[in-house]
C-alpha cells in the first residue's frame, strides 16, 4: 500500500538500503569501562557487563526492547536500550535464567540517550514474559510512535546513519 512516505527520497532511501534499520546499544550510557564487543563479558573489578545485564557499583541494569512504529508506514523501529532497575526486579529477571518465574511489570530508568524520542533518564515500564526473553519497555510519557524526522534524527544521534551509510535525500 502506497504511503505519503514513499514521496521523501530520505524514506525511499532508507527502504533501498533494506528497510528501517533496528538500534541497539552495547551498554548503559554511565558505563566506564571498555565495550563488550564480540566478548561473551566485561569484568571490570566489581562491575560486569554481559549481552543483557549489567552491574556498575550498586546500580543494576538489564536490556529492555521498545517498539515504535514509523508514523504513515507499516514499519517499526526496534531499539535495545538499557534500563536501571531496582536490585529486586535485577535478581528475579537472574532467577528467570535458572527457570524461576518472570519478574512483575516493574519501573525502571532509561540508561541510554535516546533524543528526540526520549530525554535521560525518563521512566520506564518494563513488562517480562513467561521466558527469560529480553522485556519490553514502554516509555512513561514518551513516544508510542515515532515520524520519520524523528527516526532520521534518532539514528544520527546514535551514529547509525554513519554505520549504515544512509544519505538524507539520497
Amino acid at each position: 500500500m502506497a504511503s505519503v512516505l514513499d514521496l521523501d527520497p530520505r524514506w525511499r532511501a532508507l527502504i533501498a538500503q533494506g528497510g528501517v534499520i533496528d538500534i541497539g546499544f552495547d551498554h548503559p550510557s554511565d558505563w566506564p569501562h571498555d565495550t563488550r564487543g564480540d566478548a561473551a563479558f566485561v569484568k571490570a573489578g566489581d562491575d560486569q557487563l554481559t549481552a543483557e545485564l549489567c552491574r556498575l557499583g550498586t546500580d543494576r541494569f538489564l536490556r529492555a526492547t521498545v517498539m515504535l512504529p514509523v508514523r504513515g508506514s507499516d514499519e517499526a523501529v526496534g531499539i535495545a536500550l538499557w534500563a536501571q532497575v531496582p536490585p529486586d526486579t535485577f535478581y528475579a529477571y537472574l532467577d528467570t535464567f535458572e527457570g524461576g518465574p518472570a519478574p512483575e511489570t516493574s519501573v525502571a530508568t532509561l540508561a541510554n540517550d535516546l533524543p528526540p524520542v526520549a530525554t535521560p533518564d525518563a521512566a520506564l515500564t518494563l513488562a517480562f514474559g513467561d521466558d527469560n526473553t529480553r522485556p519490553s519497555a514502554t516509555i512513561a510519557g514518551g513516544a508510542t510512535d515515532i515520524s520519520l524526522d524523528d527516526l532520521i534524527a534518532l539514528y544520527e544521534a546514535t551514529g547509525t546513519l554513519a554505520h549504515w551509510a544512509l544519505k538524507s535525500g539520497g
